[in-house]
């Protein structure tokens, strides 16, 4: 039997929710300030990928905050108003959903889905966003009955789902595990995927050449320090290119629509890190890159 199907450590990937939140927390997104100092995100940042932070501390939050506000554009493009969020860890998503109207279900594993949960609902009452309609729930994206019963909190609305940073983490095979959950529950609704995770290595090799060779070795330590704690390789569990990543989720049942992950329809709060020289290049590069909006075949 393939190993992949049997492992059972996904709670080591948790605690990278708070690198997010850290970097987040540079940045225009509501919420995130908040949220990575009740989590003390920064101190968690620095101790799993140590002295490259400086480095990084350039680079990443523009690009995590690309990434967070390209998401919610994909939303946007879909008309859907009610939203599944898969691994949500420490998203502010949820506050910004519910405040326009929506609904909201945030899923995670056990300990980060009850730490979040705590986190938001009190940033939810003290802001007035109406908590019934605000759900952090525990689930695996690999187990379909947890799955199942977060959804049917909907009660039959039509949902979008979306997810970013969780795919390097899987396998192929749980890739393709968890894609089969999605679409089933996607099907009966008539609703859409939204992620940009499998082509993100694409990006990330695109912005570290930004610097060169030099850039590549001082980002390197930082994703070892990652694949050490959690035991995962997302190098390895990367797809090469963005057409090996297309065959891959075609082949399992869905359509797939491209939009520019940078269009400058939203602000980019943190461009002003990166050194004046670097901005156009930057800008380029995520205006290149792709955000997906699959969509189950019948």
């Amino acid at each position: 039997m393939n190993t992949a199907t049997t492992r059972n450590d996904h709670n080591r990937i948790s605690p990278t929710a708070k690198i997010t939140a850290y970097w987040r927390s540079f940045s225009s997104i509501p919420y995130s300030k908040e949220i990575a100092e009740a989590v003390a995100a920064e101190e968690t940042a620095r101790k799993l990928i140590g002295d490259s932070i400086v480095t990084r501390g350039t680079i990443s939050p523009p690009m995590f905050e690309a990434r967070y506000k390209t998401i919610n554009a994909g939303l946007e493009l879909t008309g859907i108003e009610n939203v599944m969020e898969l691994a949500c860890g420490l998203s502010p998503r949820g506050l910004e959903i519910v405040s326009k109207g929506g609904t909201y279900i945030g899923t995670d594993l056990p300990e980060m889905s009850a730490e979040s949960s705590r986190i938001i609902m009190e940033i939810a009452v003290r802001e007035n966003i109406p908590v019934n309609n605000l759900h952090v729930q525990p689930a695996n994206v690999l187990n379909p009955e947890e799955m199942e019963n977060a959804a049917a909190i909907f009660g039959g609305m039509k949902f979008a789902i979306c997810n970013e940073g969780l795919l390097p983490y899987l396998s192929k095979d749980e890739k393709a595990r968890m894609a089969g959950n999605v679409r089933s529950l996607l099907l009966r609704v008539d609703g859409s995927w939204i992620t940009m995770d499998p082509v993100f290595k694409v990006l990330r090799e695109a912005i570290a050449t930004m610097f060169g060779e030099k850039g590549r070795e001082a980002i390197r330590p930082a994703l070892n320090k990652i694949i050490d704690q959690t035991g995962r390789d997302i190098l390895a569990n990367d797809f090469e290119d963005k057409s090996q990543a297309a065959k891959f989720y075609q082949d399992l049942g869905f359509e797939i629509e491209e939009f520019p992950m940078y269009d400058g329809s939203y602000e980019l709060s943190t461009i002003s890190m990166i050194p004046e020289s670097g901005r156009r290049k930057f800008l380029d590069i995520i205006s290149n890159a792709k955000t997906w909006i699959m969509t189950p075949k019948p």
